[in-house]
């Protein structure tokens, strides 16, 4: 039931922002949208869910006539859930994200802090609840309005604290730009 809400509320967000975009109103996000994952181990089943907003920061450099580099905030709210265990996070990340001249893909990366509600899922213990999130992957802007990307996502706790066996992931998302 957690899962079909959270999936619900982050429909209604993004039918009201289109909402709003179409109007003319100016955004606060570059984009704003739902991102699903499942983790990359072999011995745990984790799965995740999470509504997130990319800040637009309004800078950019063009490296080159063919790249350009824009560095947003981007900040998350969601949820990790399996072997019969629940928790909420949070975690807030500069995201840098490289345009490759006309080409609708570009190159993503991000890393900063997030914080777990919980941080152990049966036998298996991430490490704490202070954590860092790294990832990197591509997103393509299939249309002005909409983008789907992946990600490959590491969360762990830097060795602050041990056990710090991390968390790797594999993510998938579809988001509404402004």
């Amino acid at each position: 039931m957690k899962e079909f809400t959270l999936t619900l509320f982050a429909i209604l967000g993004l039918l009201s922002a289109r909402g709003l975009a179409a109007q003319g109103t100016e955004s606060f996000f570059a984009e704003a949208g739902l991102r699903a994952g499942v983790d990359a181990e072999r011995g745990i089943n984790l799965v995740s869910y999470e509504l997130f907003g990319e800040i637009d920061m309004d800078w950019s450099w063009n490296l080159s006539d063919s790249l350009r580099l824009n560095l947003n905030i981007e900040t998350a709210i969601g949820g990790l859930y399996g072997e019969s265990e629940h928790a909420v996070y949070g975690r807030m990340a500069p995201i840098a994200k490289l345009h490759l001249g006309d080409s609708p893909v570009t190159i993503v990366l991000g890393s900063g802090p997030s914080f777990y509600s919980k941080d152990t899922f049966d036998d298996y213990d991430i490490g704490g609840h202070f954590e860092f999130t790294t990832s990197v992957g591509l997103n393509w802007s299939f249309d002005d309005a909409w983008a789907a990307s992946y990600r490959f996502q590491h969360t762990s706790n830097a060795n602050l604290t041990e056990p710090n066996p991390g968390l790797d992931m594999h993510t998938v998302s579809i988001a509404y730009t402004f």
